[in-house]
């Protein structure tokens, strides 16, 4: 940690006089100092300790456009893991590596590859520390859920019921074994096309691991894209106030090395995750509405296993450079028979609700604050229910 402190002060230090616009060539960076404190096992993705964790991280990011139809960009975080606490001795990891192309020199279709975040929903867009109001991600896109990517035999209704009636199911014990129904933005590697065309949008992306995979299994190579995932988006705004978007993804939500010695006849073929969403968004004045809706549903051995999963979120500019929000979000899941007889959820139902101030002290730096209630609602036992969070970031 040490180490970590030094290497931020020294970046924050140097930064204003160092990095700055050459060209076509653009330098620039962030520091964020975060404060999580939460009893027992933190909710999300979040990995500590004793009660709190301190979450410096420091990000440099190039880009490049030598003229309109070439863009590269890359970001590179040093940080104790992209889910904040899961590398406690720190990491340095590239975030994103893009090459677009853009055929015409404008927005109407644009080609890319590399490491980049989905194009589902209307979240990721906005989900950068200085746009998005929150800390923590939208309950589809920060809860874990029981679905095993490693192991499916976890997914048969005799494991489902033995965790049913566990004091703590078993998917907080690795999270990193688990999946959500979306994972964050999404960082994997792919190819994508997208554009817009006067009030519409559109996007479609081929990754190497479904939108749930956990950030280890982001990285080039993963999966190879013999068994890629297919997302989609399409978007209308039909004026400067509404924007509309529907969503979809389907592929395999088992991670490409895990084991294929499961049962005989069984691939990784027989367990793919389909998703479909809608999103909407409101913006005037002071006040941004907005809100997602999201349907999974995932094969395992017979059974279907489905969640639904929504959010609502209201942002309020209270003062210049100051403002207010509120989240509510419900995540629900199917139930299945078990070999008792009963009906059992396969995944803990769960309820969120959010507040977060946020005060813009100059353009560069930003003080935000948060607190979640986390809550289960079908009986299966689930991490603690509050969660308190501030943060201070500068970007140079």
């Amino acid at each position: 940690m040490k180490t970590t402190l030094s290497f931020l002060l020294l970046a924050s230090t140097l930064g204003a006089a160092e990095w700055g616009e050459w060209g076509p060539l653009h330098l620039s960076g962030s520091i964020e100092n975060t404060l999580w404190i939460a009893n027992d096992i933190p909710p999300a993705f979040l990995e500590f300790e004793d009660g709190y964790l301190y979450d410096p991280s420091l990000s440099l990011s190039l880009d490049y456009q030598p003229d309109p139809r070439f863009y590269l960009h890359a970001t590179v975080t040093y940080d104790q893991g992209f889910d904040p606490g899961t590398k406690p001795d720190g990491e340095v990891r590239l975030d994103s590596l893009i090459l677009r192309y853009r055929p015409f020199g404008d927005n109407s279709l644009n080609l890319q590859a590399g490491k980049f975040p989905t194009f589902v929903g209307n979240w990721v867009p906005t989900h950068n520390y200085y746009d998005d109001p929150f800390l923590l991600a939208p309950l589809p896109y920060a809860a874990i859920n029981g679905v095993n990517t490693q192991d499916p035999s976890d997914h048969s209704p005799a494991a489902i019921e033995t965790r049913s009636e566990a004091p703590t199911p078993n998917i907080h014990g690795a999270k990193e074994n688990w999946s959500s129904l979306i994972w964050g933005p999404s960082y994997s590697n792919g190819f994508a096309a997208f554009g817009s065309v006067e009030n519409w949008d559109y996007a479609f992306e081929m990754k190497n691991t479904s939108l749930g995979s956990n950030p280890d299994e982001w990285h080039l190579g993963e999966g190879d894209f013999a068994e890629p995932t297919f997302s989609g988006r399409i978007g209308y705004r039909p004026d400067a106030a509404w924007a509309f978007g529907l969503s979809a993804s389907y592929g395999p939500y088992l991670d490409a090395d895990a084991s294929d010695d499961w049962a005989a006849g069984v691939s990784r073929d027989d367990f793919y995750q389909t998703l479909v969403g809608v999103d909407a968004r409101w913006a005037h004045h002071d006040w941004i509405l907005s809100g997602e809706a999201f349907f999974a549903n995932y094969d395992a051995f017979g059974e279907d296993l489905q969640s639904f999963s929504y959010y609502l979120q209201a942002r309020y500019k209270a003062a210049p450079g100051f403002w207010l929000a509120g989240r509510f979000g419900q995540t629900l899941n199917n139930e299945v028979t078990v070999p008792s007889g009963g009906e059992e959820a396969w995944s803990p139902d769960l309820l969120r609700a959010e507040l977060a101030a946020g005060w813009r002290i100059t353009p560069d730096l930003l003080l935000k604050g948060q607190y979640a209630y986390t809550l289960v609602t079908n009986d299966l036992s689930y991490p603690t229910k509050n969660l308190f969070a501030l943060s201070l970031g500068w970007r140079f």
